[in-house]
């Protein structure tokens, strides 16, 4: 029997309405990641969410907070790290405790220009980097942090969170740097070629083999080009290799040096190459549309946006199903 790929859609801890779960099932979602905001990253709030979601049908594929596995003392090895990474890793033990069997973790940093219309977004606002305004920016840290330190750093956060993870059932989902490039605004990325996820896959494989995978983010491939790597060799070697906790689901203009998002259709990548890709090779997990236009309440506002963006997507996973079933 094939076995499917999971459409899904975000569920914020404090967006779990009535209103909202109803939104998702009526356009045939049953599946969610969750992002935890602080307030709501204790055990009562999680599974108290958690249950909520369940109870209504909802299967959670995956969850955490951003503010905590993005956490700069973390990632740059910083005095305070400690303390943050004990804070991350009691998150994940509540949340495997509560049965999620993926969360996240790394560097993964988001920087950007600003939302500009232009007609590679049809006139909507859409997130843009222009590569050299941003190599132009002040360091955001006091002090600078080389490649070596940031690898440096991540060790040391592998070696006491995936034990963590390890223990209470889960697996950890890294995300590349956005945009993917080696270093800017004062300190490395961590992810930013197909080789960088080779490096650290293995590094994590010497201490919890297994327990480290990735959210194989098709913007961030296509936003670093050849740079990055070749985006449907690489998806085919990752998938095949079960490291591939989730995928984003996102198109570009064009690589860097300057891209805007766009729709899925409009990017400079067939995306339906992709999907055949995630056909082909039995992939079996979460799928999401990633990235929306900033939008305007008068215009439909972010349900309006993700509800066109999930039904594109959907659509070229059935027509490459149907392709492969016949």
């Amino acid at each position: 029997m094939q076995t499917l790929m999971k459409p899904q859609l975000c569920v914020r801890s404090e967006q779990a309405t009535d209103d909202y779960l109803q939104y998702l099932r009526q356009m045939n979602i049953s599946h969610c990641f969750v992002m935890f905001s602080n307030e709501h990253s204790n055990y009562e709030d999680v599974n108290r969410i958690l249950e909520k979601l369940r109870r209504q049908g909802f299967t959670v594929d995956d969850a955490g907070n951003g503010f905590l596995y993005k956490h700069l003392s973390i990632h740059l090895g910083l005095e305070d790290r400690d303390a943050w990474i004990d804070k991350y890793n009691d998150l994940n033990r509540i949340l495997g405790q509560a049965g999620v069997p993926v969360g996240y973790i790394g560097n993964s940093r988001v920087s950007h220009t600003g939302y500009f219309a232009s007609e590679a977004t049809h006139g909507a606002l859409g997130r843009t980097v222009d590569m050299e305004e941003i190599l132009r920016r002040p360091p955001v840290t006091e002090k600078t942090v080389e490649e070596a330190e940031l690898w440096a750093a991540f060790h040391y956060l592998l070696e006491r969170a995936l034990p963590v993870a390890k223990e209470y059932g889960m697996k950890l989902a890294l995300h590349p740097s956005d945009p993917p490039y080696p270093m800017y605004e004062g300190y490395a990325s961590l992810i930013h070629s197909g080789d960088c996820y080779r490096k650290a896959l293995k590094m994590a494989d010497e201490i919890a083999p297994g327990v480290l995978g990735m959210k194989f983010c098709c913007g961030c491939w296509l936003e670093g080009g050849k740079h990055f790597g070749d985006i449907l060799a690489d998806l085919r070697e990752f998938v095949r290799a079960r490291r591939v906790l989730t995928v984003h689901f996102r198109n570009v203009s064009c690589p860097l040096p300057h891209f805007t998002e766009t729709l899925a259709e409009d990017g400079y990548f067939n995306m339906m190459r992709i999907m055949r890709v995630l056909v082909e090779e039995g992939y079996d997990q979460a799928i999401y549309p990633d990235h929306i236009f900033q939008t305007d309440e008068k215009t439909g506002g972010d349900m309006a946006q993700f509800a066109y963006a999930i039904g594109y997507m959907k659509g070229l996973m059935a027509a490459a199903y149907d392709e492969q079933n016949r």
